[in-house]
């Protein structure tokens, strides 16, 4: 019995010491996102689907599936400030415009000010061939005023 009670004592701490690193970490910032329609992030298309976002490091950004598992791509953004950072993730979308998809402009994170602002100037149609813009369209979703920080 006392075996057992030491046993139990050191799986108790032994468990307590890793508990921390089994918490969710907002240092990537995942965040999850379903569209409904082609969206062009940088040279990465994405079909209708979900999808995961995380911050690899401060401006690059990894795409995932769904799940996790499949890496989609990778984007790189400059910074971006938003005056009210309120508890709700902003993602900003612009409209698609013709042939071309919609295009994701901003990220922001709940609670956070600084977020990234993404270029769109490498278009993709449905093909994955490069195609030329026909001028950027107008941001839509764009609940709270956000500014570029790019020089």
């Amino acid at each position: 019995m006392n075996r057992f009670k030491i046993t139990a004592a050191m799986l108790g701490l032994l468990t307590a010491g890793f508990a921390p690193s089994m918490q969710a970490d907002d240092s990537n910032k995942e965040t999850r996102i379903t569209i409904n329609q082609p969206l062009q992030v940088q040279d990465v298309l994405l079909a209708p689907g979900q999808y995961v976002l995380k911050l690899i490091d401060h401006g690059l950004v990894s795409i995932y599936n769904a799940d996790g598992t499949k890496p989609e791509g990778i984007v790189s953004g400059w910074s971006a400030y938003r005056i009210d950072a309120g508890d709700k993730k902003l993602i900003t979308v612009s409209q698609s415009q013709g042939n071309q998809p919609a295009t994701l402009k901003y990220w922001f994170y709940p609670g956070d000010n600084f977020g990234l602002e993404f270029s769109s100037k490498t278009l993709v149609d449905q093909t994955g061939r490069v195609v030329k813009s026909k001028g950027a369209g107008p941001a839509t979703d764009a609940a709270d005023p956000a500014m570029s920080t790019r020089d």
